[in-house]
């Protein structure tokens, strides 16, 4: 299976606009590790001919993203929470489905999707959008094509709740997770010895007050995947204070994701 980071940047991207920090200057170049656009991830697995794409995330940038590594269609697309820069890739993403003559199953707990439904109004309101979409209340683990997913929710601090997903393909266990900022006890104990953690982590050193924060920092997130031990981890939802230049010296096994970036996870 492989993990195709589309984006990786927190919700302001890198470079932001107005901004002359050395992170934002240098990530003006596309070819840079830090230009960085909103988070998601695509899942490409199975046989060649029966092969699936699965998206977690559709940010405001999919087209842009998708094109750029040449994505083929989207099978299915998972929520992790709706706020804007994780679902307003929607719009043409749904666009392409119909055009393709496709449905566009959009996974997510129920929650989110009657979120999902009160922003996108449209797509309720058109009959051919409201065919091509397909939403599907995501309340226990169900079998994409050979892919268990388990969604679970997690604590986003100032901005409430988000989840994060539990994924299974093969003996091949991994978790994505871009906006946490408190795992509990039961999070912990889910997220132990997986094969793959992508994890989000906007600033390096975060001084800002716990209850004024949403996501956690690259300090606490090095204490968490210290604890739950996977064999390789890979910090996404990067703000524009964490320089790429960092990735060499977080340990072994754990690095920052890059837009394009692409893990190959075994059965």
């Amino acid at each position: 299976m492989q993990v195709i980071f589309l984006g990786c940047s927190d919700a302001w991207g890198v470079p932001r606009v107005g901004c002359s920090c050395e992170v934002c200057r240098s990530g003006h170049s596309l070819e840079s590790r830090n230009h960085r656009t909103g988070s998601s991830i695509a899942l490409r697995y199975g046989p060649a001919r029966t092969e699936r794409t699965v998206l977690i995330d559709a940010a405001p940038e999919f087209r842009l993203q998708a094109t750029r590594l040449g994505l083929g269609p989207i099978d299915a697309v998972l929520l992790t929470h709706s706020h804007e820069t994780h679902i307003l890739g929607i719009g043409p993403l749904l666009h392409s489905t119909h055009k393709a003559g496709a449905t566009l199953p959009l996974y997510a707990p129920r929650s989110i999707l009657e979120n999902v439904r009160e922003r996108f109004g449209y797509i309720g309101a058109d009959r051919i959008y409201r065919r091509a979409l397909q939403p599907r209340a995501l309340e226990e683990a169900t079998d994409l094509w050979g892919l268990e997913t388990q969604a679970f929710r997690v604590d986003h601090g100032l901005e409430g709740t988000a989840y994060g997903y539990l994924l299974s393909f093969g003996e091949r266990r991994l978790a994505y997770i871009p906006c946490m900022l408190r795992p509990t006890d039961e999070v912990r104990q889910a997220l132990t010895g997986l094969d793959l953690l992508v994890l989000g982590a906007s600033h390096y050193h975060e001084e800002t007050d716990l209850w004024k924060r949403s996501v956690m920092d690259i300090v606490t997130a090095l204490e968490l995947i210290e604890e739950v031990k996977p064999r390789e981890a890979i910090l996404t939802h990067l703000s524009h204070t964490v320089d790429q230049g960092i990735s060499a010296r977080l340990g072994s096994g754990i690095s920052l994701a890059h837009d394009g970036l692409t893990r190959e996870i075994g059965e």
